[in-house]
């Protein structure tokens, strides 16, 4: 039977990159179908009578994270180095990938992924399967299973890739139009299928143009890898002579949509920025990953300043945690890198603030699911962290009064170490 339930803990959640909501304490008021009924400062009239009213004053209340890239297959796989992209994708990638054909390989590493991503705190995922339909289906079913929101698909290559992984075009765009009917919208939008090519290199142009015209007849999601390295460019450029640019491959295909999640975007001209603009674009900052298979550093103030949403992507395996808080520390930490080599210009590192706001807000925003998700609002499901910040604070300092402390202090102190309840829709889905 489902009941209301009213939280009493420190309540933090962004507001926008600059600024974050700090209750202590607050109350969270979440309605009999899991979304948030209100956020508040004083406890509702009948509140502590409640048969649910939880006091968890010394703990800390978040909102759920939100990974918007990262591949299911390759989560194991986590801190094996082989290099660039290239020869780490031929000798550690794509055999592990292959091993997806097995239904029983795939059940057992999608159940292991998602609670893996639920114990780090993160409720909303975008996920790479493998070119496996099956297997996308399987993983589809330990989404639904764990409770988690996820956006899900099969990686789409028809060339420049082993044989046991490649499928004709025709295969493959039926493959998707056939998840699509099973997933799409699953249990109230909670599971979503989105369109994956993995990038422009294993597909020819008509694939990329046929799943261009399903994104568009379906409205699904699309998410691809785009300028994450010198060479990927280079050999980019090679198969699509014709073409002005990477960016414009993808432009021409029709697959950049404000339902279009870019990963990386590390060497992106005036020219391509401007187009991932005009057509809505949003970005991937996998910043743990790009210095892993060192691809570069994404700049990440041009992206902003041009006003493309940015969320943050953990890209597990050449990122080698699913962990948010770790995501969130490199991004920093990136950007600081930037600061110290850019001695022409002024360039401010981001703030503990921001890189939260791009775990949680940001990333929804990223995802077009901003009104269902990714901050502690009225009317929004109700994805949250209980977090137990006092092993954080044995010698009782006063650093948690202030909030971006507080975030900091999280982000670098491994804050995942710290979840013990993770709810998604009000229903708890990890307990430590």
């Amino acid at each position: 039977m489902k009941t209301k339930k009213t939280i009493k803990g420190k309540l933090l959640t962004a507001i926008s990159p600059e600024r974050v909501l700090f209750l202590d304490p607050g109350y969270l008021v979440i309605s009999e179908d899991g979304n948030i009924e209100d956020v508040c400062k004083e406890i509702p009239t009948g509140g502590e009578q409640d048969p649910e009213y939880y006091d968890l004053s010394d703990k800390l209340i978040c909102p759920g994270f939100v990974d918007i890239h990262n591949h299911l297959p390759q989560f194991t796989l986590s801190g094996l180095y082989r290099g660039n992209l290239f020869e780490w994708l031929s000798d550690i990638v794509f055999p592990a990938e292959g091993r997806f054909s097995s239904p029983e390989v795939a059940e057992r590493f999608a159940e292991r992924f998602f609670q893996e991503l639920l114990s780090k705190g993160t409720t909303t995922t975008s996920s790479y399967v493998t070119s496996h339909k099956e297997a996308t289906d399987i993983a589809f079913q330990c989404a639904e299973k764990s409770g988690i929101r996820a956006f899900l698909g099969n990686v789409l290559m028809n060339q420049n890739a082993p044989d046991y992984l490649i499928k004709d075009t025709p295969i493959l765009l039926r493959d998707s139009e056939e998840l699509i009917e099973k997933w799409e919208g699953h249990d109230n939008g909670r599971l979503r299928y989105v369109l994956t090519p993995r990038f422009a290199p294993s597909c020819s142009f008509d694939l990329l143009q046929g799943i261009g015209k399903i994104a568009k007849k379906r409205g699904v999601h699309i998410q691809s890898h785009l300028a994450e390295s010198k060479a990927e460019i280079a050999t980019v450029m090679d198969i699509f002579p014709d073409l002005e640019n990477y960016t414009d491959v993808y432009f021409k295909a029709g697959l950049l949509t404000e339902k279009t999640i870019a990963a990386h975007c590390i060497y992106l001209n005036e020219g391509e920025i401007e187009i991932l603009k005009k057509t809505g674009t949003k970005v991937s900052h996998c910043p743990s990953s790009n210095r892993f298979l060192q691809s570069g550093i994404m700049p990440y103030r041009k992206l902003e300043k041009s006003g493309i949403p940015i969320g943050l992507g953990t890209d597990v395996g050449a990122g080698y945690s699913l962990s948010m808080f770790s995501e969130m520390r490199e991004a920093i930490e990136s950007s600081k890198t930037i600061h110290f080599l850019d001695t022409s210009a002024v360039y401010n590192p981001l703030t503990s603030i921001e890189a939260f706001y791009l775990a949680t807000l940001g990333g929804a925003k990223a995802l077009t699911i901003e009104d269902e998700t990714g901050s502690l609002e009225q009317g929004k499901s109700a994805d949250f962290s209980v977090i137990d910040i006092a092993q954080l604070n044995v010698c009782n300092e006063n650093f948690f009064s202030n909030p971006e402390d507080l975030i900091s202090k999280l982000i670098y102190s491994n804050g995942e170490n710290y979840i013990e309840e993770v709810y998604i829709k009000g229903k708890l889905v990890y307990k430590k």
